[in-house]
């Protein structure tokens, strides 16, 4: 599956406030440069929904594990780069 362009989110946006389930278990991972899918459906694509204050919002941001920690990691390097300065 390919990232989710405007009219794929607005399609599962749809599905889900209608029938609070997605019409596939996998959700992309919103980071262009990857490929991974990480899988959503009942309780646990409920509680993310919640965490990320919708579900439009959750289609659009939501990053793998991987990319979270690499994003954590540059967020540090950044900060310890700054307080060498």
């Amino acid at each position: 599956m390919a990232k989710l362009n405007t009219e794929i989110l607005n399609s599962w946006v749809q599905m889900y406030t209608s029938k609070f389930k997605l019409p596939e278990t996998k959700v992309p991972c919103s980071n262009d440069e990857c490929n991974v899918q990480t899988t959503m459906f009942g309780t646990n694509l409920h509680e993310r929904v919640i965490k990320y204050s919708g579900i439009e919002n959750l289609l659009s941001t939501f990053e793998c594990k991987t990319c979270r920690a690499k994003s954590k990691a540059q967020a540090l390097i950044a900060k310890l780069t700054a307080a060498k300065v």
